[in-house]
């Protein structure tokens, strides 16, 4: 199932670019996967094989930064794409609507 993260609001000026977004995003998930793997060892549940699987569910085996292409891997692709709903110029949600036109 793909998935869209569509920032809102990139008309305005204090507005943090999508690829921005996307990046911090990526770093929190970074962030969420390390503790729990971290988390799991230091209680020493899933010293067997269990312990694999619950890290291949945080994408590419739980190490290292993760990046939204390791969710290709499980037919997952994510992708950010920026605009906004209403605005000075008026709406600009162009890149939204050509990602639901592909993935119909």
């Amino acid at each position: 199932m793909p998935v869209l993260i569509a920032p809102n609001k990139l008309d305005l000026f204090t507005a943090i670019p999508a690829k921005l977004v996307g990046s911090s995003l990526e770093a929190e998930l970074t962030k969420i996967r390390t503790s729990r793997s971290k988390g799991l060892l230091d209680s020493g549940i899933g010293m067997d094989d269990d312990m694999d699987e619950d890290r291949e569910t945080l994408g590419g085996a739980g190490e290292g930064n993760f990046k939204f292409a390791m969710m290709e891997e499980y037919n997952v692709p994510i992708e950010v794409a920026g605009g906004n709903v209403t605005g000075a110029e008026g709406a600009n949600v162009d890149k939204w609507w050509a990602w639901i036109g592909n993935h119909l």
